[in-house]
């Protein structure tokens, strides 16, 4: 199991969290609380998991699959270096 580290959140919470919030300085913690309360950082963390840990299994079997997980985590989080790529 791979640990998890602190991430930035993703591109579209932080896009809500610029309409919720004018104040730079929260907008960061409101996009935090965003992703936590809908799940997505959660279940991002669950694909990158299962990518790194199976993704050569799910290649062999369906490639298209795995194209399509990791093009699903690039569009819904942030523009940090995963690690399941």
């Amino acid at each position: 199991m791979i640990p998890r580290t602190p991430l930035s959140p993703t591109e579209g919470a932080l896009r809500a969290a610029t309409e919720i919030e004018t104040d730079g300085s929260r907008r960061e913690a409101i996009a935090n609380l965003i992703d936590h309360e809908t799940g997505l950082r959660e279940l991002s963390e669950i694909l990158e998991e299962i990518i790194a840990e199976a993704g050569d299994l799910i290649e062999g079997r369906s490639p298209e699959l795995l194209a399509e997980a990791r093009a699903a985590l690039r569009r819904s989080t942030d523009s940090a270096p995963r690690r399941a790529e």
